[in-house]
């Protein structure tokens, strides 16, 4: 028996060694997978929401030239608002939805500044799907320029999508979410096709050659689908003809221009490759100033940075089954339109309570960032929270 146990221990010993070596060998992949695997823990998601380039590979943005500083027009938010025919108090919304950051902008002055939980101006907040938006400024970029047709089928730019669930389809499907193809966006969900892509991030991988393992599901260009490998599609092209990576695009276009204060940050697989539907790391007033270039059409202080057509293309209904109802959201291209939008109302969007609220006719931005883990109750974060966004705007008006 004493022997027995000699070669069990000698056995388990051994296979601990080995263990700690590998978990040693691959300490980075193993502290990212704990990271992905701890990102939402409550007593985490706030911290982590501010410092993704602890847990996961990134690269940064440089901002370059003068900053753009907004003025000051210090204003109270509403008290309440009413949603649901119900009257939901301010403060009592901010608490819920975990809100890390709120700041609105009217006329280019800041009338609403408050960061929350611990955080401050200085944070680096992640974007989530905000960036579809950042992603699909680029993209138009190009277009204009003559390098891509959307009308175009996406094999045309990226020949290893033969095969795959994209090929045949028209990039202007792909914009618009509605490119046919099979997915699961389900985040509560492990085996998801977003959380299958979260593993890459985290273990190491292509998310470029993810793609080309989705398939087809339906006729593209039919029905609104959420997709957000469709938005890796659209920058593998936007690399692909401009030959440049995201964050040298970002910088060219968007950082230099338009008076950013910060550096930034995005987050890439391990080839390098942006996370282009989500990885982005900004200071809130940086988002607000992104949505200023949106509030103005694309024009920066007299300088058309993005086209004026591109910018209307891309946050007008892209199609009959993309158009806002009254208690559905509308969609143009990676731009999201509220129930009965407005005129000139369009907002980002990102989940665990991630927006960039953009009214031209008010002149007005809000932005607000989140760690809301309850962001897909019964409440509906995003109703919600287009409530909220449109009594301050009443109150500015």
């Amino acid at each position: 028996m004493s022997k027995f146990l000699r070669i069990t221990g000698a056995t388990m010993f051994f296979a601990l060694m080995v263990f700690a070596l590998v978990v040693a060998f691959n300490h980075e992949q193993a502290s990212r997978l704990y990271g992905t695997m701890t990102l939402f823990d409550k007593g985490n998601i706030v911290h982590n929401f501010s410092n993704m380039n602890d847990i996961f590979l990134s690269n940064p943005v440089k901002h370059s030239g003068p900053i753009f500083n907004f003025g000051q027009s210090p204003n109270d938010l509403p008290k309440n608002f009413i949603y649901k025919g119900e009257t939901v108090g301010t403060d009592e919304y901010l608490s819920r939805r975990t809100t890390t950051a709120l700041l609105v902008v009217k006329d280019d002055n800041i009338n609403f500044e408050q960061y929350y939980q611990g955080t401050t101006a200085e944070d680096l907040r992640i974007s989530w799907s905000m960036a579809k938006s950042f992603t699909v400024t680029l993209f138009g970029i190009a277009v204009h320029d003559g390098l891509i047709d959307i009308d175009a089928p996406v094999e045309q730019y990226l020949p290893e999508m033969k095969g795959s669930g994209y090929e045949g389809v028209p990039v202007r499907d792909v914009l618009q979410m509605s490119s046919g193809v099979l997915w699961n966006e389900d985040y509560g969900d492990f085996y998801s096709d977003i959380n299958r892509m979260g593993r890459i991030l985290a273990v190491g991988g292509s998310l470029d050659e993810f793609t080309t393992t989705l398939t087809h599901e339906k006729p593209s260009g039919q029905e609104f689908h959420y997709v957000s490998m469709d938005t890796h599609i659209i920058s593998m092209i936007a690399r692909r003809v401009t030959g440049k990576s995201l964050i040298a695009q970002v910088e060219e276009h968007i950082w230099s221009k338009i008076g950013m204060e910060s550096d930034a940050y995005w987050i890439t697989d391990s080839k390098e490759a942006e996370f282009a539907l989500g990885g982005l790391n900004v200071r809130t007033r940086d988002y607000a100033r992104f949505g200023r270039l949106y509030l103005n059409n694309g024009n920066w202080n007299g300088e058309q940075i993005v086209p004026a057509e591109w910018v209307k293309a891309v946050t007008s209904p892209a199609s009959a089954h993309n158009v806002p109802g009254p208690n559905k959201f509308g969609y143009g291209f990676q731009w999201w339109l509220a129930p009965d939008a407005r005129p000139g109302e369009f907002f980002a969007v990102g989940v665990y309570g991630q927006f960039i609220y953009v009214n031209q006719p008010e002149n007005i931005i809000i932005v607000k960032n989140s760690a809301d883990r309850d962001f897909m109750n019964k409440l509906d974060s995003k109703h919600e929270s287009i409530s909220f966004f449109r009594a301050i705007t009443d109150k500015l008006h």
